[in-house]
Parts: structure tokens; sequence; C-alpha cells
């Protein structure tokens, strides 16, 4: 599965140094699946490999951390009170935030 960006209001690239950023909204997906949401990097940001991505996503009431496995080009949801990441199947949908996420 895909990340599920949002440009609207965004530029599509800048730089940051010696890398590309970009900022978009993101939402949750309808079902998790343990060991993260798998990147497109060609796809979700015009670059081959993601370094930063840093992000929040809230439901109005609860708030979930991204983390990047960027070994395996994944990002990670988890519960930030217990620093443990999100269950399998976990309905993610109502979820959504801003990232900034760089990468070459």
């Amino acid at each position: 599965m895909a990340l599920t960006l949002t440009t609207t209001n965004y530029p599509f690239r800048d730089r940051w140094n010696d890398c590309l950023v970009r900022r978009a909204r993101l939402a949750g997906p309808l079902s998790y699946a343990t060991g993260g949401i798998a990147i497109d990097n060609a796809g979700d940001f015009g670059w081959g490999e993601t370094h930063t991505l840093l992000g929040t996503l809230w439901n109005g009431s609860a708030l979930r951390d991204l983390w990047l496995d960027r070994p395996n080009q994944k990002v990670l949801v988890v519960v930030p009170n217990t620093g443990s990441e999100v269950g399998n199947g976990t309905d993610l949908s109502a979820f959504v935030g801003e990232i900034l996420a760089t990468g070459k």
C-alpha cells in the first residue's frame, strides 16, 4: 500500500542543502499492516530514497507518531504514550496530519 498524500497548497519540492524536501498531508490507511507502510519513493516523492520523515497524525482526540524505518523504506505508526507500533489491521483512516520528508 502506498502513502496517501495530498499536496494542496504545498510546493511539490524544495531544496534543503543537498536534499529535496516535500511537505504534504498524510491520511492513515483503512487497515494498517504491521511492519509499516511501504514508501513508493518515485511515485510518492519523486526521488530514489527517503532520508527523513517527520510528522504526527491526529483524529481529533488521539495522536499517532510516525517513524521512518529507513533501511526498509517504510513508515511505522506508533502510539506515543506506549511507544508501541499500532496493531495489525488497525483502522487509521480517521487520522490525518502533515509530514515533512527529505530525500534524494
